[in-house]
């Protein structure tokens, strides 16, 4: 129920001064004329809702004046015109002027007297009520401020009490009035909830709950709880997820993380306006979805070395938390998971710098490899876990090489046709003709596997005597030719 569109007063086109015979004689007559489709106009009626004034709720809010805890709430809410101030005012509604209106009663609401309170408390009906009409209106704080300052002022209540006496035919004892002030506050939030329901605007409810500091049952219900819920769903959603099942963060649980990460702090920034996420309530929640992301970001740096990722989760984590406890275990996290990134950021850099030697050596340029390793020892941009890593690759390098000799891409070729070929003995590889060694092409380190094959080591220097061999076979075999050809 909307506390002003509904207003029993609104409905019946009266103000708070009516009579019950006043009220019975206009619900006959609001009654006859809808039966015909015949809605009326009244002098206090505002061009702000529709469809408000209806047989049904013609009779609701004649039910509502005939009960005492109803009628008070009726009656607060809604104008009072008691002088030619109020009747000025009233008058600008039929006009449209409602911005005059305003100033009418604001500039006689100043004071500090009884009569300038209950001027200020039709303004701030009037205020709220044009708060429906303009989203984002000028007269937002103003609302909430004049309804604060009646709800705490005694001196309001007095003067409110002894006029709403004078109207009261129902005979309410004073506790109904005693009663209603108590929860004062909590009715003015149903408003405010009210307006951020019909703008789909959580500034009002957000201005409310900063002014009064707290929220009453429509604000908890309609604002408050569907954020709480939005919150616990999008933690759900994180609770179920299992990254490293199946050791990939695809696109679906990487997508379910960064909408769930959105909602929650979209959600928390509205609770923030609240006034509401330092709440015991909010804390929980806050620690609940920062328990989610650090499971999520203790996966994936543990089991999936995601280290990027999980650091950055962590540090959303621990913005979001809502304990000290929590927060000093996240803290704790952050350090570890930072050094592993660290770490992880130093092991990439290098293998960009090592994988390319280690690859020269691997297909037998060990010496274009060492000249590599040499450039960046002797460079100044070289850190020095790097240049520790170059020295222990060139170490291992040039001790490799002197045991087996210098690394071979790939085995030589070991090919005889009738003689005539490649061919090995012992550890050399011979050009032979008729199996005849003619020609040493190189030494190596190598092992028989087995099965006529072999794995070549490392290329050794030829000996000495194997240099000249190459030098005189090859002569003998010219000089025999040139002979025979004489």
């Amino acid at each position: 129920m909307n506390l002003l569109k509904d207003n029993s007063y609104h409905i019946l086109g009266l103000d708070t001064s009516a009579t019950q015979k006043e009220v019975s004689r206009r619900s006959k007559e609001l009654v006859t004329r809808l039966k015909i489709d015949d809605v009326p106009n009244y002098d206090l009626d505002l061009d702000i809702f529709d469809g408000y004034r209806t047989e049904a709720s013609v009779k609701k809010a004649v039910d509502k004046l005939t009960s005492p805890k109803n009628q008070i709430v009726e009656y607060f809410f809604w104008f009072q015109i008691a002088d030619n101030i109020d009747e000025q005012a009233a008058g600008l509604f039929r006009l449209g002027q409602y911005d005059d209106a305003v100033r009418v009663w604001a500039n006689n609401s100043t004071t500090d007297t009884a009569k300038s309170l209950l001027y200020k408390k039709n303004l701030a009906v009037l205020y709220s009520l044009l708060l429906y009409k303009n989203k984002k209106s000028q007269y937002l704080a103003k609302a909430v401020e004049a309804w604060k300052e009646l709800v705490d002022s005694d001196k309001f209540w007095n003067a409110f009490s002894r006029v709403y006496k004078l109207h009261d035919e129902l005979g309410a004892d004073p506790s109904v009035i005693s009663d209603f002030r108590k929860n004062s506050a909590d009715a003015v939030s149903d408003i405010f909830a009210d307006l951020s329901a019909h703008h789909g605007d959580q500034d009002y409810a957000s201005s409310f709950s900063n002014i009064f500091g707290l929220k009453g049952k429509k604000m908890e219900t309609d604002i408050v709880n569907p954020i709480y819920e939005k919150i616990n769903d999008a933690i759900e959603e994180l609770d179920k997820l299992q990254v490293s099942t199946d050791n990939v963060l695809d696109q679906r649980e990487a997508s379910v993380i960064k909408s769930a990460i959105r909602v929650t702090q979209d959600e928390l920034n509205k609770l923030l306006d609240l006034g509401l996420y330092d709440d015991s309530r909010t804390k929980m929640l806050r620690d609940r979805a920062a328990a989610a992301l650090r499971k999520i970001s203790i996966d994936l740096n543990n089991n999936m070395n995601e280290t990027g990722m999980a650091l950055g989760l962590l540090k959303i984590a621990d913005k979001i938390s809502g304990t000290s406890a929590f927060s000093s275990r996240i803290q704790q996290d952050l350090k570890t998971t930072q050094e592993n990134h660290e770490y992880k950021g130093k092991e990439e850099r290098n293998s960009k710098v090592l994988d390319p030697i280690i690859a020269d050596v691997k297909s037998g340029h060990s010496d274009r490899a060492i000249q590599t390793i040499n450039d960046y020892l002797y460079s100044s941009d070289t850190d020095e876990d790097l240049k520790s890593a170059l020295v222990e690759v060139k170490k291992a390098i040039e001790e490799r090489t002197v045991k087996y000799g210098k690394p071979v891409g790939s085995a030589p070729g070991l090919h005889t046709i009738n003689g005539i070929g490649t061919t090995l003995y012992g550890d050399t590889v011979y050009f032979a003709f008729f199996f005849i060694p003619i020609f040493a092409i190189g030494r190596y380190t190598v092992e028989n596997a087995g099965g006529n094959s072999y794995y070549f080591q490392g290329k050794l220097e030829l000996k000495p005597w194997q240099k000249v061999f190459n030098w005189v076979v090859p002569g003998l075999i010219l000089i025999w030719i040139i002979s025979a050809n004489n």
